[in-house]
C-alpha cells in the first residue's frame, strides 16, 4: 500500500521535482540523492544546489542508512528542501551546520514525507523565507526522533515552525533553542490530524504574524504533549489554541523570583496544564504567577533603610565619648550601591540620603539630638522585571550618651517615619504582541524603630583609641496592601525585625591634632521575628509566599575627621558590606558638625 501511494504521489509531483546526483563521501556541493540502503556516508562541506533542487534527498525505500554531514545546507527556488526524507525508514542522520531555504514557495528545512522511524540529530539553525516554508514538516510520518540544538525561524505566509499533519503520529521532537515565526498564519507549533506526538522545547516560542498561534492543536489532533521550558529571558508569544482532546502542555518556568506571567489558552477543549515553578506559587489551569523578589527582599530593605541612620548615630556616639565638642547641628549625607548578581536572584539597589541632627540638649547635661532623615532609593530585581522606587522621611530622638559607666557609654534612639513607593512589574503575557506588559502599583509604608548601643573603650593613649560597640534594635514596618491591575492584590503586611550588631573600632589622632583616622569592622544579624509571610491573590486566587527571614552582614569601614576651625569639623567615610545572602555593597558618607 505504501509503495502504491508513493508511486501515485511521485507521478503527481514529477513536473516539480529535480534530482541531484547520488551522494558520495566528501563534498556534495550541488546536493545529492540517497536511493540505496545500509550505507554510511560521510559528507563534508557546504551544500548549495541549483534552484529547486533539494540539498539531501532520501528516495523511496532508502532505508537503514547513516549520514554524517559537517557543513551548511542552503537551497533556493520552488520546493527546494534542505533535507527531504521521501518514503524512507530507519535512517540515522547527524548534521552539524545551519540550514536555510530561500526563494520559491514550499521550500522546507527538514521534510518527512511517508518517512518512519528515522533519527536525526542536528546542531545548527534552521531558517526559511518562503511561503509555506516550514522549519520541520511531518506529513504522514510516524515514530521519528528529531533532536535539534539551534533556532528555527520562518518569515513568510503560512510558514510554521514545526508542522505535524496527515496522521503523523508518535514522533518525538527535542529542540534546545528558539522557535520564531513572523509571517501571517504562521504558527509556532501546529498539530493537524496527528496524535500522540511529543515536542520538548527549551527556549522561546514566538508567533507574531496576523492569525498566527504559538501552539495550535486542531480538533483531529489528540493526546499530543508539549513540554516547554522557559528560562530567564525566554518569551512565549502568541495565542495557544486547543480544539483536540487529551492534549497536554507541561510548562517549566526557570525564570527566577522576579518574573511575573499570565499565560492562557483558548479553544473548544480544555488544555491540560501542568506547571512547574520552583521559585514561587503558580496557578494552574493556565499559568499565572506574580514575581516575589520584592516580597523576599523586604527584610534586607528594612535593614538597609535604617542602617545608614544607625551609622550616623554610631559616629556621633563615638565622637561624644571621645570628648569632641558637640555641635549645634550635624549633617551626614550618604550614597549606597548594593547588588546581588546570583543568576535568577539578582538584586540591584541605589540609595541616596541625608541625615540632620539638631542639638536639643539646651541647659541640660543630657546629650539629646532631634533627628531628621530623608532617603530616596530605587531597587531592581531580576532582569529589571521588578522595580521599586521609594521616597521616605524619618524623624526621632537620639541620646548619644544617655549614661556612662566603667569607661563606656550607652546610647538610645527612637525614630518613626513613612515612605511612598512606586512599583513596576513586567508581566509575561502570551496574548500581548510583545510578549510582555508593564503594570504599576503604589503603596505606603510606615516605620518605627528603637534601639540601644553600648560603646566600651578598650585601650586608649594620646593618639590611639580602641573600642567595642554592641547594640540591639527592633524595627517594625507596616506595608500597605496594593493592587496591580486586575492581576494581583497584595494584603497588608506587618514586619517586625530584630537586629543585633557588634563592632570593633580604632581611632588614630593625627600629629597636627586636626586630622583623625577612623576604622572599624563589624557584624550584624537581622532576623524577622514576625511577618515573614505575604498573603496575596493572583487573578482572584489566594496564595502566600514565605520570605527570607534572616541575613547576616559583615562590614568594614575607613574614614577621616578633619577640624576646620574651633567651631566646625568635617568627616568622610567609606563602608563596604557583604551578606550571607550574597548581597554586597559600598556606602560613601560625608558629614559636617557645626557649633555657633
Amino acid at each position: 500500500m505504501k509503495k502504491l501511494c508513493l508511486a501515485a504521489i511521485t507521478t503527481l509531483l514529477l513536473p516539480n521535482m529535480s534530482f541531484a546526483a547520488a551522494c558520495a563521501d566528501g563534498a556534495n556541493a550541488a546536493g545529492c540523492t540517497i536511493g540505496t540502503s545500509n550505507i554510511t556516508y560521510t559528507l563534508t562541506g557546504d551544500i548549495e544546489p541549483a534552484s529547486g533542487v533539494d540539498g539531501i534527498k532520501f528516495t523511496t525505500d532508502a532505508d537503514d542508512n547513516t549520514i554524517n554531514l559537517t557543513g551548511d545546507i542552503s537551497t533556493t527556488g520552488l520546493q527546494g528542501h534542505a533535507l527531504y526524507i521521501f518514503g524512507a525508514d530507519d535512517n540515522t542522520i547527524n548534521l552539524t551546520g545551519d540550514i536555510s531555504t530561500t526563494g520559491g514557495d514550499s521550500a522546507i528545512g527538514l521534510f518527512f514525507f511517508l518517512g518512519n522511524s528515522n533519527t536525526i540529530t542536528h546542531i545548527g539553525n534552521i531558517s526559511t523565507t518562503a511561503n509555506t516554508g516550514h522549519g520541520l514538516y511531518f506529513l504522514t510520518s510516524n515514530l521519528n526522533v528529531t533532536t535539534l540544538t539551534g533556532n528555527i525561524s520562518t518569515t513568510a505566509l503560512g510558514a510554521h515552525g514545526v508542522y505535524l499533519i496527515g496522521t503523523s503520529d508518535d514522533n518525538v521532537i527535542t529542540i534546545t533553542g528558539n522557535i520564531s515565526t513572523t509571517g501571517n498564519s504562521s504558527h509556532g507549533l501546529l498539530f493537524d490530524n496527528s496524535d500522540s506526538n511529543t515536542i520538548n522545547l527549551t527556549g522561546s516560542l514566538s508567533a507574531t504574524g496576523t492569525g498566527a498561534y504559538a501552539i495550535n492543536m486542531n480538533s483531529t489532533s489528540v493526546n499530543n504533549t508539549v513540554n516547554l521550558t522557559l528560562n530567564q529571558g525566554d518569551r512565549l508569544i502568541g495565542d495557544i489554541v486547543n480544539n483536540g482532546s487529551g492534549n497536554t502542555l507541561n510548562l517549566t518556568l526557570n525564570s527566577g523570583r522576579a518574573a511575573s506571567y499570565i499565560y492562557t489558552s483558548s479553544g473548544s477543549t480544555d488544555l491540560t496544564w501542568n506547571i512547574t515553578d520552583n521559585s514561587k506559587p503558580a496557578i494552574a489551569g493556565s499559568a499565572k504567577s506574580r514575581g516575589v523578589a520584592d516580597i523576599d527582599d523586604e527584610g534586607n530593605k528594612l535593614y538597609q533603610r535604617l542602617s545608614q541612620i544607625n551609622s550616623s548615630l554610631t559616629n556621633q556616639q563615638r565622637q561624644t565619648r571621645q570628648g569632641y565638642a558637640r555641635g549645634d547641628y550635624w549633617i551626614d549625607s550618604y550614597y549606597t550601591d548594593s547588588e546581588r548578581d546570583t543568576v535568577l536572584q539578582e538584586v540591584n539597589q541605589h540609595t541616596r540620603g541625608i541625615t540632620v541632627g539638631f542639638n536639643a540638649s539646651g541647659d541640660r547635661d543630657l546629650a539629646m539630638d532631634v533627628i531628621i532623615n530623608y532617603e530616596n532609593s530605587d531597587a531592581g530585581y531580576g532582569l529589571s522585571e521588578q522595580t521599586v522606587d521609594s521616597d521616605s522621611l524619618m524623624v526621632g530622638l537620639s541620646f548619644p550618651a544617655l549614661m556612662t559607666a566603667m569607661d563606656g557609654s550607652l546610647a538610645v534612639k527612637f525614630l518613626a517615619g513613612m515612605s511612598d513607593n512606586d512599583r513596576d512589574l513586567t508581566v509575561l503575557n502570551n496574548t500581548v504582541s510583545t510578549g510582555q506588559e508593564t503594570i504599576t502599583d503604589s503603596y505606603d509604608s510606615t516605620y518605627v524603630t528603637a534601639g540601644a548601643s553600648w560603646l566600651q573603650s578598650l585601650y586608649a593613649t594620646q593618639r590611639f583609641h580602641h573600642n567595642v560597640l554592641v547594640g540591639m534594635d527592633i524595627n517594625h514596618e507596616r506595608i500597605e496592601g496594593s493592587t496591580a491591575s486586575a492581576y494581583y492584590r497584595l494584603d497588608d503586611r506587618d514586619i517586625t525585625q530584630l537586629v543585633g550588631q557588634a563592632q570593633y573600632g580604632i581611632t588614630i589622632q593625627g600629629m597636627n591634632k586636626q586630622l583623625q583616622i577612623n576604622g572599624s569592622i563589624g557584624l550584624a544579624h537581622a532576623n524577622i521575628i514576625d511577618g515573614e509571610k505575604q498573603h496575596y491573590t493572583i487573578d482572584g486566587t489566594a496564595v502566600s509566599y514565605t520570605a527570607d527571614k534572616s541575613n547576616t552582614y559583615t562590614t568594614a569601614s575607613l574614614g577621616a575627621t578633619y577640624r576646620l576651625n574651633p567651631q566646625a569639623y568635617a568627616y568622610a567615610n567609606v563602608k563596604q558590606f557583604d551578606s550571607t545572602d550574597d548581597i554586597d555593597g559600598t556606602t560613601g558618607n560625608v558629614g559636617l558638625v557645626v557649633s555657633f
